[in-house]
């Protein structure tokens, strides 16, 4: 909220701005196997294939998909499904940074671009180069999913006490679906307060739905 209300200049509590050039592109995908995340990872630079290092990003990956950089990959085979990245990588007097960015920007931009760029807290917030915009949200946004979570399974705990009278049967097998449910809860409340693409609330409500779904199911057959 505070960087929100942030204005853009240069002093202290400011959002400022830096002149920064490109230094490098990479595309990949990541691939998801056996309900396993993050098994396969493939990157390619402008120019060549080149070892993937560690990637400083600007918000993680609620800000990246917000701001358009991940594009949907085709299905493997044996049930594995690809999401492609394309991320540039940014340099300022202040640092770099890896910055994920959409597939039209990634073919346009070339190593030695000008880049514009908003800085909050030494974090990129914001990107302009040849023309195209990305946003990225700050990373202290990312903290607020797991109190929220947290938040859930307390009251979901208390008033599983109170209704039941029964604390002692908070650790029974239906119960552990309140752990998805939280993170479901997590996740729509972090984008009612900061914004989420259309797609990644649909899946949100679809998995918080689910896992009540489960819940109640699976007490009945308790």
């Amino acid at each position: 909220m505070v960087y929100r209300e942030a204005p853009v200049c240069e002093g202290e509590g400011c959002v400022r701005t830096a002149a920064g050039t490109v230094l490098d592109r990479r595309t990949g995908e990541r691939c998801t196997s056996n309900g396993t995340t993050g098994g396969t990872s493939v990157g390619g630079t402008a120019a060549g294939m080149t070892a993937g290092g560690g990637m400083a990003t600007a918000g993680g990956s609620m800000g990246g998909a917000g701001a358009g950089g991940i594009t949907a990959g085709g299905g493997g085979s044996g049930g594995t499904t690809c999401t492609r990245y394309y991320h540039v990588e940014v340099e300022w007097p202040d640092g770099t940074a890896w910055l994920t960015v959409g597939s039209d920007t990634y073919d346009e931009v070339r190593t030695g671009d000008r880049a514009e760029l908003r800085l909050w807290q030494g974090e990129v917030v914001r990107l302009v180069v040849r023309g195209r915009t990305h946003e990225y949200a700050p990373s202290s946004q990312d903290s607020v999913m797991p109190w929220l979570a947290l938040a859930c399974l307390i009251v979901a705990a208390g008033a599983w006490a109170l209704v039941s009278g029964r604390p002692s049967g908070i650790l029974a097998f239906p119960n552990f679906g309140w752990l998805f449910v939280a993170v479901g809860v997590g996740w729509l409340g972090s984008m009612a307060l900061f914004g989420g693409h259309v797609l990644i609330w649909a899946f949100a409500i679809v998995w918080t739905g689910f896992a009540v779904f489960w819940i109640v199911t699976a007490w009945r057959d308790w």
